[in-house]
């Protein structure tokens, strides 16, 4: 194993617990506009307990899609990479607009982290094969 084997492996596991972070706090998010009264986590937002469906359903597709980026980084499934772009994408984004404080902190800090390790070059070439190893496999 390489020096760089091993840091591609450090960034693989970071990216893998970072998303797999990320599943769970979208997933708590989910609950609590769904209306379940969840301490501090329901103090947090402008509604309290008060239902917010859309916002729960978007949590929830946030939730699905971190928890399979979590899963496909730490199995080194080519098909994550794109997976965890677009999760970290889609999450800055809805936690940037509209911004609410301590949580929308957390949530553009730690996909803006995702995103960081998918682009960095030691996860997306241990997660996408290169040119060559494509078309050695094809041949």
């Amino acid at each position: 194993m390489t020096p760089d084997d091993r840091g591609s492996g450090r960034a693989l596991r970071a990216t893998s617990w970072i998303s797999g972070t990320l599943a769970f706090g979208s997933a708590l998010l989910a609950v609590g506009h769904a209306g379940v009264r969840i301490p501090v986590v329901s103090g947090l937002g402008p509604g309290g307990s008060r239902a917010v469906v859309p916002a729960a359903i978007a949590f929830t597709a946030a939730a699905c899609l971190h928890r399979g980026a979590a899963y496909g980084v730490a199995r080194r499934r080519t098909w994550a990479w794109p997976l965890g772009v677009l999760a970290a994408g889609v999450t800055l984004l809805g936690a940037a607009v509209p911004f609410r404080g301590a949580g929308s902190i957390a949530g553009i800090a730690l996909a803006g982290l995702q995103l960081g390790l998918l682009l960095s070059g030691g996860v997306r070439s241990a997660l996408l094969p290169s040119r060559s190893d494509a078309s050695r496999i094809s041949s």
